[in-house]
């Protein structure tokens, strides 16, 4: 890999440059080798001790391997060095909502919005933690607020679209999975969600053109569904 290959040239130029630690490590991330871009953050770290960015980059890869404590106490220190950090606050609700802990999540993403309005990440999320605790509506204003932000925003929508369907507004859920694959034409839980909320609306042909398409896409449960209740349709 060439950037590779350059950062590790420019780390023999000069070994004390923080940057290039750093971005040799999101070139690894970005590779999915996660354990080397761990070590390069770690380095820039040794370096420079108030690296916000490199803490906030290491939490990220910790929380991709799923130890969202270390994730946690990576986003903290970045916080503590740049308090309006408004992505560490958001991932750090991610990695708090992971362990189960909705309150701190939603503190911090309310955070993230106080510092960033136009967030649409920050928002979703949180709209996602207010649709767990069966807060729909309040999940339904956050998702709009996210669409309003950035209206190419195809998990938004699928999310709101899920809201709907989970407060028996079929149609509204439907209109926000299309959306959603409009946006994302290989949206396999979009389809698979739609089919669903077709066979809810006994419509049993779309349904079956949906559940098709998501088992294309590889989730065959909604299509499996519909032949062990013998209503596909053709």
């Amino acid at each position: 890999n060439k950037a590779i290959a350059d950062y590790t040239q420019a780390i023999k130029i000069d070994p004390k440059s923080a940057d290039a630690y750093t971005n040799r490590a999101a070139v690894y991330a970005g590779l999915g080798n996660t354990s080397k871009a761990i070590t390069d953050y770690t380095q820039a770290i040794k370096i420079d001790p108030n690296f916000a960015t490199a803490y906030y980059n290491r939490g990220n890869a910790y929380a991709d391997l799923g130890d969202y404590n270390k994730a946690i106490a990576d986003f903290n220190q970045a916080i503590k060095i740049n308090p309006n950090y408004a992505n560490a606050y958001t991932n750090r609700g991610y990695a708090y909502e992971e362990l189960g802990n909705t309150n701190k999540a939603i503190a911090d993403y309310t955070q993230a919005i106080k510092i960033d309005p136009k967030s649409a990440d920050a928002y979703t999320n949180r709209a996602a933690v207010y649709a767990d605790l069966g807060d729909y509506e309040r999940a339904i204003v956050d998702f709009d607020k996210a669409i309003e932000i950035d209206p190419n925003y195809a998990r938004a929508y699928y999310n709101r679209g899920n809201a709907y369907a989970d407060l028996s507004d079929i149609n509204k859920a439907i209109a926000d999975y299309s959306q959603a694959i409009k946006i994302n034409p290989n949206h396999t839980m979009a389809y698979g969600n739609r089919a669903a909320a077709y066979a809810e609306l006994k419509d049993y042909k779309k349904a079956t053109q949906d559940a098709r398409k998501a088992c294309e896409l590889g989730d065959c449960k909604v299509l499996k569904y519909l032949g062990e209740n013998k209503l596909i349709h053709d």
